[in-house]
């Protein structure tokens, strides 16, 4: 391996583990800018975050959203699409897919998901996914896991959930295969008025230190929304807005590391 790619994979290794590996439970710039604290919030990107709290999704949605990884010049970018398809009286189904790297190491993500309510306060989910690793030097892998969510709500402003991806350390594939990340997080939302929504998450990898997440956001004006939050482990802060028009939601932000610099991200997400 020349030393341009290696440096390319070694900056990528870094920056999938500061990301969560590929992003598991993070998807969305809402999400990323509040500290990537995804876990108990119902939006179409909880298809991804936490197939649990689908359930509670009203409307068929459609949402897509990109990050670009402390721009840099090779193109290390993640890129998510998410839609969630409510069906009357049997829950709803989510469909997500997720690509993460470059054309030196990549991973891509299919999942297939549904949350169904058990009460009006608990809802459970699922999702079968399929794991593609690629790399110019090693080859290719696929690999079959799935994730598990739960999400309780025991007031209306409150909202607790929980989700593991590959709780069975399923491996990638490849011919020096290595296992992917079992990742178990937990977090609440809480609104404490109509204007701000607070959230607080921790993230375990098994194979890493424990991850504390943080966000909050403020609800100014009626289309508008401003957002901030903290990632320890490596440290980080995120900042964000998000616009709504109608039955469009435009969020954008940005995560700072001190030494690796920013990493902005984009989504949209259409409500029917």
């Amino acid at each position: 391996m020349n030393p341009g790619k290696l440096l390319t994979c070694a900056i990528l290794c870094i920056s999938l583990s500061v990301h969560a590996q590929t992003g598991y439970s993070d998807a969305g710039a809402s999400a990323n800018s509040m500290g990537n604290t995804g876990i108990a919030n119902p939006d179409v990107f909880s298809a991804q975050n936490n197939q649990a709290a689908m359930a509670f999704a009203e409307n068929a949605s459609l949402g897509i959203s990109t990050q670009n990884y402390f721009l840099m010049d090779e193109g290390l970018n993640a890129f998510y699409a998410a839609g969630i398809i409510p069906v009357q009286r049997a829950g709803n189904f989510g469909i997500t897919a997720h690509y993460t790297g470059d054309a030196t190491f990549n991973q891509t993500k299919i999942g297939l998901g549904y949350g169904r309510k058990l009460a009006d306060v608990l809802a459970i989910g699922v999702q079968l996914d399929y794991v593609g690793t690629n790399t110019s030097e090693v080859g290719n892998g696929t690999a079959f896991t799935f994730d598990i969510g739960v999400l309780y709500k025991p007031t209306k402003t409150l909202s607790i959930g929980a989700k593991a991806f590959n709780p069975v350390r399923v491996k990638n594939g490849l011919e020096y295969a290595e296992e992917l990340p079992a990742i178990i997080t937990a977090g609440l939302q809480w609104q404490p008025s109509e204007f701000v929504r607070v959230c607080l998450e921790g993230e375990q990898n098994i194979d890493q230190d424990l991850r504390i997440k943080t966000g909050i956001e403020y609800h100014i004006i009626d289309v508008l929304y401003l957002r901030g939050g903290y990632i320890s482990n490596p440290s980080m802060f995120t900042t964000g807005i998000g616009l709504k028009l109608k039955t469009f939601m435009l969020d954008a932000g940005a995560q700072f590391h001190q030494q690796l610099g920013v990493t902005p991200g984009v989504s949209l997400q259409y409500a029917f």
